[in-house]
């Protein structure tokens, strides 16, 4: 944050934005300068570093740009008095010399009055002369300075300039990519009022400083430390209703990680840990299933009347979301409230419950539709929640299914891969494997993976049975090359299509035979 007078920004048709620093090479050449005229100046007095900005300031740069860098480096400055004796006692001292003797009206008289001061404290003139004013701000000497990059000080600048406008906010409303459990710590921990709601993203709704009728300033920079938090997230949007003081006119205030995250300094993001060993041992098992879901630890919040919960995982699959949460020691009278406050979400969660860590007797909980209890001992049991996860996109399966087979689509290429159309279309493999396996197009042959044109299949066969002609066997690795030259994967169904047996003599591929059909079968597939 910056004092308000540093404040730089624009306005135009009821917007508002910081005027941001660009990472430039005149811009970074500042901030290398003033970095360096700190680094050096460590021993002296801060009004000799302030004369160093004052240069810059004459030089043409915006006064408010060069003393609010300024500031940022005192804040990661390290100013002390450097004197022997206190300055407020070398005061009071000559205060009551002066009141003995009268007011000095000529230099002797000021003089005497100054070593009668010093002596009494032990001190000569000249170090009371120099002590007299030390414990003021531009007296202080620089003990120690942390130094940083150029770019990192405009960055933070930037962000100080935002966090500075929104003192001036009514409300603001923010939604993020993640790190929701820190971020609702920091609001709770800040006292700041919020209200969760859903605008297709999750987002946060914060009264603003502005808004309120005391307390604005605490409220303010308690607002202001909440903003790294929300844009240390690889995606954010903060929108915020500002009360331009000048005009008296509410101007909007729009930032966004696409545009903005470049020049603005952001924390590192959190490392993803886990609550407790029984959180990571299942997602480690449920990772290695490779199960079509995709697991993400701490999901955004999900509202719960005028409260939020952040769920430990979140399932996600297509447009489908189901959540999970993870009960480790309770009571029955703490899991009613659980579900009690859980019965005003409107999503799909899954609550696994620990009875192993339970203080008394289970006792009969209500369940609704869309909350289902697992109970656990020691780890989580993958079975229970993969079937509940099968049973919740199976209405998502269907509809998909029945696009795929309403689909107006005529396929011309001689092979087509489920995985790559599923891909394409925007729907789940198993939809697609199930609809054209059902109803396979005119021309050809369903496998396990892909569709093949049976013209293809036929150039396959031809070219297999030409290279077993002389032999009755053939290397697994040889035939697979002759399938891939034909431009065609998934070489152990292709050859199962064609009637072929693999003859494996080992674990290894390396070492397995392709033995060539019967006639019989032979005669079947070129009917294919």
């Amino acid at each position: 944050m910056l004092p308000s007078e540093l404040l730089l920004v624009r306005r135009r048709e009821g917007r508002i934005w910081p005027r941001y620093a660009k990472l430039s090479s005149e811009n970074l050449e500042v901030a290398k300068l003033l970095i360096e005229a700190y680094s050096r100046h460590v021993g002296e007095k801060k009004n000799v570093l302030k004369k160093l900005v004052g240069e810059l300031e004459d030089m043409g740069y915006d006064y408010r740009f060069a003393r609010g860098l300024s500031v940022l480096l005192d804040r990661r400055s390290d100013f002390m008095c450097d004197v022997k004796v206190d300055p407020v006692n070398l005061r009071r001292k000559l205060y009551q010399a002066t009141g003995k003797s009268g007011l000095p009206t000529t230099p002797e008289q000021r003089s005497r009055i100054i070593e009668s001061a010093a002596s009494e404290l032990k001190l000569t003139a000249e170090m009371a002369e120099e002590s007299f004013y030390a414990d003021l701000d531009s007296e202080l000497v620089l003990a120690e300075f942390n130094p940083l990059p150029p770019q990192e000080l405009l960055k933070s600048y930037n962000v100080s300039l935002t966090q500075t406008l929104l003192f001036s906010s009514t409300e603001l409303d923010f939604t993020a990519s993640g790190n929701w459990q820190r971020i609702f710590y920091a609001i709770k921990r800040l006292g700041l009022i919020y209200e969760a709601y859903r605008s297709g993203d999750f987002w946060v709704k914060i009264d603003g400083p502005a808004s309120l009728f005391k307390l604005t300033r605490r409220y303010g920079t308690a607002l202001a430390k909440l903003l790294p938090a929300i844009i240390g997230n690889p995606r954010w949007t903060v929108e915020a209703k500002i009360l331009w003081k000048y005009t008296n006119e509410i101007c909007n205030l729009k930032i966004e990680s696409w545009k903005h995250s470049p020049i603005l300094k952001t924390p590192k993001p959190p490392v993803v840990s886990y609550d407790s060993v029984v959180e990571e041992n299942f997602a480690t098992r449920f990772q290695a299933l490779k199960s079509g879901w995709c697991l993400r630890r701490e999901p955004e919040p999900v509202p719960a009347g005028k409260h939020v919960i952040i769920p430990d995982f979140s399932f996600e699959r297509q447009s489908l979301k189901v959540y999970m949460e993870v009960v480790g020691f309770w009571t029955a009278e703490y899991l009613r409230r659980k579900i009690e406050k859980l019965k005003k979400i409107d999503v799909n969660m899954l609550i696994a419950v620990d009875e192993t860590l339970a203080c008394e007797k289970l006792a009969k909980l209500e369940k609704r539709a869309k909350l289902n209890i697992i109970y656990y001992r020691k780890k989580i049991p993958l079975t229970p929640v993969l079937r509940h996860l099968k049973e919740a996109f199976q209405p998502v399966e269907e509809k998909q299914r029945w696009f795929v087979k309403n689909l107006p689509v005529t396929f011309l290429e001689p092979v087509v891969n489920y995985e790559e159309f599923a891909a394409r279309i925007g729907v789940s493999t198993e939809s697609v494997r199930t609809a054209l396996t059902e109803n396979p197009p005119q021309g050809y042959t369903a496998l396990p993976n892909s569709l093949v044109k049976r013209d293809k299949l036929k150039e396959i066969g031809k070219t297999l049975q030409e290279q077993t002609s002389r032999l009755d066997r053939l290397p697994l690795s040889e035939a697979a090359r002759i399938i891939e030259t034909e431009g065609v994967g998934d070489a152990p169904n292709i050859l199962k299509a064609l009637g072929y047996k693999i003859i494996w003599r080992g674990i290894t591929p390396e070492t397995a035979e392709v033995v060539k059909p019967e006639n019989k079968q032979t005669r079947k597939n070129s009917q294919i």
